[in-house]
């Protein structure tokens, strides 16, 4: 971190270095989000409100009423058009089944209003309405040509032409002169609906303050058609005519919403005068509907409501953007698509003595997000200028009497940014995370903390060493430089162990941190003084000197010995089942290490073959490049210990051709193997996968040879049972091709109630977490995704962004994008696709899956 008074300084100049300089406080510029000052005071709220213990402002009841709809997935296309125009990203999801309703429907809706709904929902995801849900070289629907020659506009409710209009004003259309329907012909047709009063109704009778109001919103968009404009004026008069006292029309919240709507299309300000009525305007009105979780009632009283949420959200919407002097015609999508989207970022606030506050909140920028995050805490923030935020909660800057106060840093990829302007100008960015701290002109940030051992033990002695970060300021060239330097005089605190680190940054931890998972933190706290170091945690998992594992001896004609057992490295297992299995283990030391030479009386020499190991672990094999002895297991290591040859191989996959043949049903099973190549460049052994062509696979009292692609066919089938699969390579008077292996497979009958569908999930951090999630096996819901069942294992320690259907995991128990390098990150695979190509919240699982979530270094 660079001193306070570094670039800001020459930014800022010398009068406001002077006045800070006599106030005695730091300062973070700041600025506005959303709705500026004036949107956000002095609403009145109806003394029957929902909301009457609560004074809320428009722009946090627009972002309440939006993270409602978010966690509830968009479930309408009115919720997307609002939350497009509020600049949220809309989810993959939505757009996903807006183009599949598009194509199921080959392009073709009853009503003119149903084209139109659909238009405006295009606009919002950002697309085109005239060329939608076409594929490849087909040229998708033009929806817009669909209202513009609809045959049922006239004659019909106001709906038709009303929303007919608006969706040809959604954006830029060649509309042929001699189409059916021009704008001009639909404004004939919504004006020869007007009442004398000046209202509207949905087809005759009295005038009515939605209809009125949608009505309005139309004709906005054509004020210099004479016409249009003298009814719209007419229609903003009888929407204030027709206020009762509480400001509203009845007990109606979408009635408030819809003349909000149609108001500030026409420009006029419903919170004005002349919509207010016994010291309530329209806007407060609505906000008297509100619920405490940002949804909104239909009635006073009532339970949350969705039609009334998704269109008081728009209502919301728009007054924003009529206050911030933007085009406030909600459905018009005509300069740009979607505005910039709001990042949901995590905000970390830091304390001169403890952590204040964290959370996650939408935002574009950082001020934004800190003002979410408060939000949500209750926490006040002193900006009294708008301009600089002095103070966080009770903590104003220069508590300590010097030039500390409150700064903040972006973690973007990995790396720290100091940003040279204030928090309001620096724009979010996706995966972005955001600390706020309290510091002072020698606060410093944590850049690194690299523990010696990645995984220790119980028991283990380990180092943890600490790097700082700062940024010196240069006076010539106007720049900060990032500065690091080993952290001396430090507190590392894991579980109730602290130690303070040395000259060089080091902690060191003699053997007395039991297993378990940790909160590493570090901490400069000082008295009377600001941090030396800005708070800084990370997870640490000590892991338990022995784990549980699984362990087959497979000879050279068959399987000497297997079972579950609890050992610290590979070795000891094979020593403890050997053991229990009275069978010999000979160990041989030799200059390069100890090795395994014979197994139950099998030396190495006999058939030229030699024993060998392999480990199963998150989903694949693995070929240790040490040996068993110094090979360390993590719960739920299968380990296979096999007598092998230069042709020996693993069985990688065995896949049948149907997940549950019926009985007498013919099937095929497919196999694969695995072997490792000796790459002399990198010096590795490197996985090769061919077919298991020759090998024997028994089921039953049935076997097949597979073919040369590895297939075995049963033509006959089996009876209705459970199976055990074993595949071999035996050989007389040789190592066998292939080390034995089993599956299970189930022959179901007809009769009998089908098997419940399951999955299997496990989770595997990096070197340093280790397994989070041990191979489970679990219960599939209808429609369970690879997140949902994430989510239903681990619940509140994964952390993720986005909206239903694209959800995007960041952590999973404290473990982190970016944490291990700027491509770092969680994924997923299964056993049916190595590389998933959509969201995980959109991956349905099927039984029998292999869901597995590990930590990627992206390299």
């Amino acid at each position: 971190m660079k001193k306070i008074f570094s670039s800001k300084f020459f930014v800022l100049g010398l009068a406001i270095f002077m006045a800070i300089s006599i106030l005695g406080t730091s300062i973070v510029p700041a600025g506005t989000i959303f709705a500026e000052a004036d949107v956000s005071t002095g609403l009145e709220v109806s003394s029957d409100s929902a909301a009457n213990a609560e004074r809320i402002n428009v722009a946090d009841a627009t972002y309440t009423a939006a993270e409602f709809i978010l966690k509830g997935g968009v479930q309408s296309d009115w919720q997307a058009i609002g939350l497009a125009q509020a600049g949220y990203k809309l989810p993959a999801s939505y757009s996903l089944s807006l183009e599949k309703k598009v194509k199921d429907a080959e392009g073709n809706f009853s009503n003119v209003t149903d084209y139109a709904r659909i238009v405006l929902a295009v606009r919002a995801i950002g697309a085109d309405p005239t060329n939608f849900a076409g594929s490849g070289t087909t040229p998708g629907y033009n929806l817009i040509e669909k209202i513009y020659n609809h045959d049922k506009i006239s004659g019909q409710t106001l709906n038709n032409p009303v929303y007919a209009l608006l969706a040809l004003d959604s954006g830029k259309y060649n509309i042929p002169y001699n189409a059916k329907w021009t704008a001009d012909k639909l404004i004939a047709e919504i004006l020869s609906k007007q009442n004398q009063d000046g209202g509207f109704a949905l087809t005759t009778g009295a005038s009515e303050p939605d209809m009125t109001a949608i009505a309005l919103t139309a004709l906005a968009a054509h004020k210099l058609n004479p016409e249009a404009y003298t009814a719209g004026l007419q229609a903003v008069s009888w929407l204030s005519n027709a206020q009762d006292s509480h400001g509203g029309y009845g007990d109606s919240a979408e009635s408030a919403a819809q003349a909000i709507l149609g108001l500030t299309s026409f420009g006029v300000d419903p919170s004005g005068l002349e919509y207010t009525k016994n010291k309530v305007n329209l806007i407060g009105n609505l906000l008297s509907y509100r619920l405490a979780d940002g949804s909104f009632t239909h009635s006073r009283g009532g339970s949350s409501n969705i039609l009334a949420t998704e269109q008081g959200i728009q209502a919301l919407v728009a007054y924003n953007l009529l206050h911030k002097g933007s085009n406030s015609k909600l459905y018009d999508f005509s300069n740009s698509s979607v505005q910039n989207a709001l990042i949901y970022a995590p905000v970390t606030l830091e304390g001169p003595k403890s952590t204040l506050a964290q959370g996650y909140g939408y935002a574009s920028n950082v001020l934004g997000a800190l003002e979410k995050l408060a939000l949500q805490t209750n926490l006040p923030i002193t900006n009294p200028s708008g301009a600089y935020v002095t103070g966080i909660g009770n903590i104003p800057a220069g508590s300590y009497g010097g030039y500390d106060g409150w700064m903040y840093v972006v973690s973007r990829n990995g790396q720290w940014i100091n940003p040279d302007v204030g928090m309001s100008d620096f724009a979010l960015k996706d995966s972005d995370q955001v600390l706020v701290y309290y510091a002072g002109d020698d606060t410093k940030l944590v850049d690194s903390v690299a523990v010696s051992k990645p995984s220790p033990k119980e028991g283990d002695s380990f180092t943890v060493v600490v790097t700082s970060k700062t940024w010196k300021w240069d006076a010539v060239t106007n720049t900060s430089s990032p500065v690091t330097a080993k952290a001396s005089g430090v507190q590392v605190q894991i579980g109730n162990r602290i130690v303070t680190t040395n000259a060089k940054g080091e902690a060191l931890f003699s053997g007395n941190v039991p297993a378990g998972d940790y909160k590493l933190t570090v901490t400069g706290y000082r008295e009377g003084k600001a941090p030396s170091i800005a708070k800084y945690t990370q997870d640490l998992k000590v892991i338990p000197k022995n784990v549980t594992t699984s362990l087959t001896v497979e000879g050279p004609q068959g399987v000497i010995g297997e079972g579950t057992l609890k050992a610290s490295n590979a070795l000891e297992a094979l020593q403890q089942l050997g053991s229990s299995n009275d069978f010999k283990v000979d160990i041989t030391k030799s200059s390069y290490g100890n090795f395994v030479s014979g197994i139950h009386g099998i030396t190495q020499g006999l058939y030229d073959g030699w024993w060998s190991f392999v480990v199963w672990r998150g989903g694949e094999w693995i070929y240790p490049s040490v040996g068993m002895d110094v090979f360390e297991l993590q719960e739920s290591d299968r380990v296979l210990v096999y007598y092998a040859g230069e042709t020996t191989q693993v069985v990688d996959t065995v896949v049948v051709s149907s997940s549950q043949p019926k009985p007498g049903e013919a099937f095929t099973v497919t196999v694969s193997q695995k072997k490792w190549v000796w790459n002399k460049d990198t010096f590795t052994s490197d996985p090769v996968t061919s077919p298991a062509a020759g090998v024997q696979v028994l089921i039953g009292d049935q076997k097949a040879i597979t073919n040369a692609k590895g297939v075995a066919a049963f033509d006959q089938g089996l009876p209705a049972n459970t199976y055990t699969i074993i595949v071999t390579g035996y050989a007389k008077d040789s190592v066998p091709s292939v080390a034995r292996y089993t599956q299970s497979l189930n022959i179901a009958s007809d009769v009998i109630a089908p098997v419940k569908a399951t999955a299997t999930i496990s989770v595997v951090g990096d070197n340093k977490k280790g397994t989070i999630l041990n191979s489970t096996t679990v219960s599939l819901k209808e429609g369970e995704t690879a997140y949902s069942l994430l989510i239903s294992q681990l619940g509140d320690k994964v952390v993720s962004s986005g909206t239903a259907g694209s959800k995007y995991v960041k952590s999973i128990n404290g473990l982190s994008e970016f944490d291990g390098g700027p491509s770092s990150g969680w994924k997923y695979k299964t056993n049916r696709d190595a590389d998933p190509s959509i969201s995980a919240d959109s991956y349905i699982l099927e039984n029998g899956d292999i869901l597995y979530w590990y930590y990627s270094s992206g390299e």
